[in-house]
């Protein structure tokens, strides 16, 4: 049973190598593959679910789906690859990504679907042909299309039915799936960027158009969604959008740890932008650096405080989101601040450099709010348990704004 197991995360990885090499051959620089990092992890993760059953710690009859969700942690890890590297990289790294997640998340996941694990729960009996051949997969995606479709109501046959069809590359039907979950869970920014993703891959590799627009409406929902900021970077760089590509490549540079080879390499590719811009007679922003809030003609600055029976709920591990959003208008923010929750009560200063677009600024609204919000799990998109404040309408250039954290979302 291990033995197979071991055979297939290494066949994976194998066969993500010789797809994902000339793909990204220019990121022969960087440092181990993050790929092979989480597939290293997942198979001692197996291993460990393997020894477990057999010591007696986790019961034979819960094996099964304990390896349901080992498949969803490693499809999240995978999901959260890093950028594509500068120059052309940048257009092929969507490709990669539709490589790197679809394809091992499809083939455990399918497996554990609709295979059959108990077949090798007897050790020390030979197994053979236990490794499917393409035919034999193509079968497998076909059984879970056939499921699904007598199951219009189930989300993650859906989720996962899309995956396999973009790990397989066929991009239409993977469009055609994910159009389908998005009548089941509307609101969710990974799923609109994956669809993005697919659906520019369906119409030849380009993001122009509606990928474009998909990407942008999971940036509404998440303004710090990683795959979607680099999405959209990607098709503003197509548009030669300098200002938007350059905003977005930031938003996400934020986010990554400082000195990485992630967050080098997006920095490498915010350079090239810069260069770009400059010889096509494009003035781009100077590089926002960090400073003490202070009067910014357009500004809202203030403090943001916690109620007196809210203190004990917020955790220093928390992450505090300050957006602005336009009164009466679109929910896109305005402007953007995460800081961590261990920094309460704080001051704040909201300005037209943290904006999420060039066209939507603070400056540029005549009422705003503010509203502040402590998300225990990180995520730009509103969670139950999150604590929120808000304040009154405003006017751009506010001082002295104050807001207390004095609701939970329920």
């Amino acid at each position: 049973m291990s033995v197979f197991w071991i055979m297939a995360a290494l066949m994976t990885a194998v066969a993500l190598a010789f797809v994902l090499v000339p793909l990204l051959r220019a990121r022969a620089r960087a440092g181990p593959s993050a790929l092979a990092t989480n597939l290293e992890v997942l198979r001692g993760q197996r291993r460990e679910i393997d020894a477990d059953v057999a010591n007696g710690l986790l019961p034979a009859g819960s094996r099964d789906e304990a390896l349901a969700e080992l498949v969803d942690r490693a499809q999240d890890d995978l999901a959260a690859l890093p950028a594509a590297a500068p120059g052309d990289l940048a257009k092929s790294w969507p490709a990669a990504i539709v490589v790197a997640v679809a394809l091992p998340a499809a083939a455990f996941g399918i497996y554990l679907a609709i295979g059959t694990p108990p077949a090798f729960e007897t050790s020390g009996v030979s197994h053979d042909g236990a490794n499917p051949d393409d035919k034999q997969i193509l079968a497998m995606v076909e059984r879970l299309a056939a499921k699904v479709r007598n199951r219009p109501d189930d989300a993650q046959g859906w989720a996962l039915l899309a995956r396999s069809m973009a790990a397989l590359g066929r991009f239409r039907e993977a469009t055609d799936a994910y159009e389908h979950l998005l009548k089941l869970v509307p609101r969710d920014p990974q799923i609109l960027a994956d669809y993005a993703d697919v659906l520019g891959m369906a119409q030849g590799g380009t993001l122009a158009g509606r990928p474009y627009e998909i990407a942008k409406e999971a940036l509404s929902m998440d303004p710090l969604h990683k795959k979607a900021l680099a999405l959209a970077a990607t098709a503003a760089m197509d548009e030669n959008d300098f200002a938007a590509a350059l905003g977005h490549w930031q938003a996400l540079a934020a986010q990554l740890p400082p000195g990485s080879d992630d967050e080098r390499q997006v920095r490498t590719i915010i350079g090239e932008i810069r260069t770009k811009a400059t010889g096509a007679g494009k003035i781009l922003p100077a590089e926002r650096v960090a400073k003490a809030p202070g009067p910014v003609p357009g500004s809202v600055s203030g403090s943001v405080g916690v109620a007196p029976q809210l203190t004990a709920q917020v955790s220093n591990a928390a992450t505090l989101f300050i957006f602005a959003r336009a009164e009466g208008g679109a929910r896109m923010p305005l402007a953007v601040l995460r800081r961590s929750a261990s920094e309460l009560p704080m001051s704040f200063a909201l300005d037209d450099s943290m904006a999420m677009t060039p066209a939507t600024k603070i400056s540029g609204a005549t009422a705003v709010r503010i509203e502040a919000r402590i998300s225990r799990s990180g995520n730009a998109t509103p969670q139950p348990g999150d604590l929120v404040g808000t304040s009154g309408i405003v006017k751009p250039g506010a001082r002295d704004v104050k807001i207390v954290v004095d609701k939970v979302l329920p």
